[in-house]
């Protein structure tokens, strides 16, 4: 297959599998001058045998041409796409030391130490910012697994399937900004500075074909497809990615107005304040093992305040984790506060 290891794809020597998606497979890759990145390979072979390729190829389309004009220190880089015939290959910073959620899951006793959970949560607020200041978009999928950290604990955020310009209208199947079709060949982006593709992270996202992950900080992934509330009979008001739904906002769960459902800077809010809970406790404000009653919790609104987190923290879980949107803070306020967490 053209995809195999050892086979060179615009410069790239394709290595070994270090992961997987739900349609796509990411091999780390050497470039001719020996630099290593990752690139995420999704086949059009799977696309169709995970049913409405069209539908999922547009996703995709969505996604890159998104990801290509995002230049931020916290923000993960796309340097290259290639499109051929047999799948759609995606170049970016590699580096094993994986998302938030691995380290997380790997270091936390439940949780992190609250000077490096402080230090990682401000930057991604900094990589939020941009995208929502000066990129004008929001983000839709914030979590622990989609925020990587490269190996001298940078941040970035990453996976954009789900982002859509603020205000724009939420059609779920993307074509609210669908590009045309990518032409079949390489297409290059400005690499950094020499020295940064190393200190990149892996792109290993919830897989189906990797063991699911539960332990006793009740941090787990939320396997969830599509939720539709269960006093509508509606269409879904939104798809969730697999491990996504504990992070979201209330008002997406509710049936929605035309206004309500445009994508708005205080749904990532929102899910900003449960990756800080998570990342200063181990586990999620929000948990259950039966989505209904998980979505019961969400709209209640109702957790528990972690003990001992200092002042600084808690003024933000309760600025992000705030039910009325309108009154969250805004990703400027919390940046303007966020130095307090981890000082006590």
């Amino acid at each position: 297959a053209p995809d195999a290891e050892a086979n060179v794809v615009a410069g790239y020597t394709l290595g070994p599998i270090i992961g997987y998606g739900s349609t796509s497979l990411i091999r780390r890759a050497t470039s001719a001058s020996g630099t290593t990145a990752a690139v995420k390979i999704v086949r059009r072979a799977d696309l169709v045998r995970a049913g409405n390729a069209p539908q999922a190829r547009r996703r995709l389309q969505h996604e890159a041409a998104i990801w290509a004009t995002l230049t931020h220190e916290h923000v993960l880089p796309l340097f290259s796409t290639v499109h051929d015939p047999y799948a759609d290959y995606f170049f970016t910073v590699y580096c094993p030391a994986g998302s938030l959620f691995d380290i997380l899951k790997r270091d936390g006793r439940p949780a992190l130490p609250q000077d490096d959970a402080g230090m990682m949560f401000r930057q991604v607020v900094r990589g939020l910012r941009y995208l929502h200041e000066d990129a004008g978009y929001v983000h839709r999928d914030m979590k622990l697994e989609n925020v990587l950290v490269d190996e001298t604990g940078l941040c970035k955020i990453g996976d954009f399937g789900m982002s859509r310009r603020i205000g724009a209208p939420d059609d779920e199947s993307g074509d609210d900004e669908a590009p045309p079709p990518p032409p079949e060949g390489a297409m290059s982006f400005p690499l950094p500075p020499s020295g940064v593709l190393h200190r990149a992270v892996s792109l290993a996202a919830p897989a189906r074909r990797q063991p699911k992950v539960s332990y006793e900080a009740n941090l787990q992934r939320h396997n969830s497809a599509r939720h539709r509330n269960s006093t509508s009979t509606a269409e879904p008001v939104h798809a969730f990615q697999p491990g996504s739904l504990p992070y979201a906002a209330p008002e997406i769960l509710l049936p929605q107005t035309s206004d309500a459902s445009r994508p708005h800077p205080s749904q990532d809010i929102w899910a900003l304040g449960v990756m800080l809970y998570a990342l200063l406790t181990g586990r999620l404000p929000f948990s259950d093992s039966f989505e209904p009653r998980l979505q019961m919790k969400i709209l209640n609104g109702t957790y528990e305040t972690p003990a001992d987190i200092g002042r600084g923290a808690e003024r933000i879980l309760q600025g992000c984790l705030e039910k009325a949107p309108a009154e969250r803070l805004t990703i400027a306020m919390v940046d303007d506060v966020a130095w307090g967490v981890g000082w006590g």
